[in-house]
């Protein structure tokens, strides 16, 4: 038998969250016209998202994700979905434009992989 002590566990730390749903949020309220940013999940998947989410963080002390903007890491490249609330006097199509054209821009500085999708849907017009 050995003196010496037994190894102690480890456990790796669990990776942090990207955030670049986070800058993708404060991306996309930047473009003019955009006065609202709504979640892209169907609302079932983001009920249970928030659940799911919530447990987590008391089990692990990891805090939730609040972004609203969806990224998902396809094998094809990445797939982001936005949804978004558009003011007066901008037109939804040019301010829908603009978004789409400010997320490819900063995925490129970024160095993010290429996006297959952008999804930039128009909740709200006033």
């Amino acid at each position: 038998m050995s003196d010496a002590p037994a190894p102690e566990k480890v456990t790796p730390d669990p990776a942090p969250e990207s955030p670049l749903p986070r800058q993708l949020d404060e991306l996309v309220l930047a473009v003019p016209g955009v006065d609202a940013l709504y979640s892209a999940a169907p609302l079932v998947a983001t009920v249970v998202a928030s659940v799911v989410a919530s447990a987590v963080e008391a089990v692990t002390g990891q805090p939730k994700s609040n972004s609203s903007v969806s990224v998902s890491e396809k094998k094809t490249g990445l797939e982001i979905a936005v949804k978004i609330g558009v003011t007066a006097p901008y037109a939804a199509i040019d301010v829908s434009r603009r978004v789409h054209d400010a997320i490819t821009e900063q995925l490129d500085q970024n160095g993010s992989p290429a996006a297959t999708e952008i999804a930039v849907t128009v909740a709200r017009i006033d």
